[in-house]
């Protein structure tokens, strides 16, 4: 927390882009939403994905075209939701320059700080539609936060999961959003549940990371063999220290290992699944489907959006780095 307050800063005497590369588009961003990767490129812990000071954090956003470059897709005026691609930078601020293959239109009835946060149900929609089958019992870690809120919604009303638990200290939230089960991992370890000794889980999804689950999953979720499969989400650190070779290699280098461990040991081991960015445009497409349909909700952490202002964008990243927040995390960059 104090390096986020030591690193980041308001500066507003930053140029609009005017320079539009081909198929790019200008976006006055309406709202940001703040994920974990967004506070590890602040805190500078990837090596691979370092970016010369200054530069402007945040990727998910939601904006209106001012300038849409010619598009045949976009027309000024149009309020889209978009990344940056696979350069998570440029979001927290009033405009921003993205390819338009990035965006899509926001549908009627989304406010525009919920558009900006549906990025982290995009992962939840894979994690959940790729494992999770018709009938199957589902625990999933951390169904508070951004990807576990939505995990629990996708896997009852879309993947028709019988079963869902989750783990959470808000048993109220998880219990609105339709979790069948919610154990507060402060007072009960999950691994420990007799029942889920007894009647063991399909799959397990991890949105928390640490805490050695994997090690632990076998206790209540079912071999590989039998179908069971853990879904890493946040791989085995939330907040990894990848800032140099060595680091990195041995951080990749251990989900690795899981992933092929597993896959020697199916009679007495689950399959250990990564989960990485994949189908990125088709699934925010779909999740804006499901929130226009009242499918899925979009929750946001606290009393709703931060300001834009030093103070408010500060607290997003703190709240956002010390894994605690019950939703998605975004700032309102401006109103339309």
């Amino acid at each position: 927390n104090s390096n986020v307050d030591a690193i980041l800063s308001m500066n507003d005497n930053i140029p609009k882009p005017t320079s539009l590369k081909k198929n790019h588009m200008l976006i006055q961003v309406l709202a940001c939403s703040i994920s974990p990767g967004d506070v590890i490129m602040v805190q500078g812990n990837m090596l691979f994905m370092h970016q010369p000071f200054p530069f402007i954090p945040g990727m998910d956003i939601c904006g209106v075209v001012v300038d849409n470059n010619s598009s045949t897709k976009f027309k000024n005026e149009d309020v889209i939701v978009a990344s940056n691609g696979m350069n998570p930078v440029g979001g927290m601020a009033e405009f921003m320059a993205i390819n338009e293959k990035e965006a899509v239109i926001l549908p009627q009835g989304i406010s525009n700080e919920q558009g900006a946060s549906s990025s982290s149900a995009i992962s939840a929609r894979n994690a959940v539609m790729d494992h999770v089958k018709e009938g199957d019992r589902v625990l999933i870690l951390g169904g508070s936060g951004g990807v576990g809120s939505a995990a629990i919604q996708i896997s009852k009303g879309h993947a028709k999961a019988s079963f869902v638990a989750t783990t959470s200290t808000q048993s109220d939230l998880c219990k609105e959003l339709g979790v069948d089960r919610v154990i507060n991992y402060q007072s009960q370890d999950w691994w420990t549940i007799e029942e889920f000794q007894q009647e063991k889980f399909d799959v397990i999804i991890d949105t928390v990371g640490g805490g050695n689950f994997y090690g632990r999953a076998d206790k209540v979720l079912k071999t590989g063999k039998q179908g069971g499969t853990f879904v890493a989400v946040t791989g085995d650190d939330p907040s990894p220290d990848c800032r140099t070779i060595w680091k990195l290699l041995k951080f990749f280098g251990g989900m690795l290992k899981h992933t092929i461990y597993t896959k020697l040991n199916t009679r007495t081991l689950p399959n250990y699944v990564l989960l990485m960015p994949h189908g990125v445009v088709e699934g925010r497409n779909e999740v804006l489907e499901w929130m226009e349909q009242g499918s899925l909700k979009i929750k946001l952490d606290g009393d709703g959006p931060l300001p834009f202002t030093a103070d408010g964008v500060r607290k997003a990243f703190i709240r956002v780095g010390s894994h605690h927040a019950h939703g998605k995390v975004v700032v309102r960059i401006a109103e339309k």
